[in-house]
Order: structure tokens, then C-alpha cells, then sequence
């Protein structure tokens, strides 16, 4: 196969995945929110008080936390592959007389790690997203068996 062809190939194998690792936090960002709201509403307008709020949320949490842990684990094998096909495409480019490189002058200016660490990246912020939301259940439900308990 042509080196052109090849790399044109990869390059929209990135941007194919890279939409789909949107669309996949956008989804789990949702669903998420949405845990959140139904809580909220179980709570305020449900009818529920006492211990039965505790009840309501656990379950409500315990799916909540899957979900960001599997939401998680998509973001990060996203970020390996598409890691991956990038260095992929900086190879091709080094391989290719007339190309300017212009994934690898992007990687080497954005993304290229200095001192050990990391300097930019999306998925490196978004991978967060999951944790965050984690920490949210984890202090409503304390939150929930505080009032409980000093209710």
C-alpha cells in the first residue's frame, strides 16, 4: 500500500475514534447527570425521608459508580489506541520524503511529555470526568448517613 494512502487511512481511523470517545463520555456525562437529578428528585419531591433515602440513593449510587468506572476504563483504552495510532502516523511521516510532519511537529510542540510529565492532552482532563463524579456519590451518600444518623 501506498505510504499516502496508509496514512491517510490512519488519520481518519483518529478522528473516527476520537468522535467516538466523544460520544461516549457525552453518553456516560448523561447518564450520570441524569442519577444525579433522579436522586435529587427522589429525595425533594419523592416522597422519601428517613432511612428510605438512603435506600433510594444506594442503589442510585451503586449504578452510578459502575457506570463511571466503565466509563473510565473506555476513555482510557481510547487514549491508548488513538496514543497509539498517532505514533503510528509519526512513523509514516518520517518515512515519507516530502511530508511536512506535521503530526509530529504537533506532538513535539503540544502533547510531547517534558520532565517525566505529561503536558496537554483532552483525554487527559476528561478521564477525570468519571472521578469526579465518583467523589459526588461518594459525598452524597455520607451526606445521606449523616443526616440519617445526626436526623
Amino acid at each position: 500500500m501506498d505510504k499516502l494512502k496508509e496514512y491517510e487511512i490512519a488519520t481518519e481511523r483518529v478522528r473516527s475514534m476520537s468522535e467516538q470517545r466523544q460520544a461516549a463520555s457525552q453518553l456516560y456525562l448523561a447518564v450520570n447527570t441524569g442519577i444525579v437529578g433522579v436522586f435529587a428528585f427522589l429525595v425533594k419531591d419523592g416522597g422519601f425521608s428517613g432511612w428510605g433515602s438512603a435506600a433510594v440513593g444506594l442503589p442510585l449510587f451503586a449504578v452510578g459508580i459502575a457506570a463511571c468506572l466503565v466509563w473510565h476504563r473506555i476513555i482510557t483504552d481510547f487514549r491508548q489506541i488513538i496514543g497509539w495510532h498517532y505514533e503510528q502516523l509519526r512513523d509514516l511521516e518520517k518515512s515519507m520524503p516530502d511530508c511536512q510532519g506535521i503530526c509530529t511537529n504537533e506532538w513535539e510542540k503540544f502533547f510531547k511529555p517534558q520532565g517525566g510529565r505529561e503536558r496537554f492532552g483532552f483525554s487527559r482532563l476528561e478521564v477525570w470526568l468519571p472521578r469526579l463524579f465518583i467523589g459526588l456519590y461518594a459525598v452524597l451518600f455520607v451526606g445521606l448517613l449523616i443526616t440519617q444518623v445526626g436526623g
